[in-house]
């Protein structure tokens, strides 16, 4: 297995993830090695997926809109 990206002031975490997903990281993981020609990792493509949605505010607002919308629903 190879080394870990070494991060400045990293925190770990464990994640909970379906099998299915599981498979689907596994091959997107592997198509993103054979582009790029470097080893890509699960863990690193879940980092650029929630950096690219952190960076992006709008995309930011739209998932924390879809995640309360069952909420506003409810109140009105």
């Amino acid at each position: 297995m190879a080394r870990p990206v070494i991060l400045q002031d990293n925190v770990v975490v464990s994640a909970r993830i379906e099998s299915e997903m599981y498979s689907k990281l596994h091959d997107i993981s592997a198509l993103e090695t054979i582009n790029s020609g470097r080893k890509v990792s699960i863990q690193e493509l879940i980092r650029n997926a929630i950096a690219f949605v952190y960076d992006d505010n709008e995309r930011l607002r739209e998932c924390f809109r879809r995640s309360r919308s069952h909420i506003t629903k409810r109140f009105k």
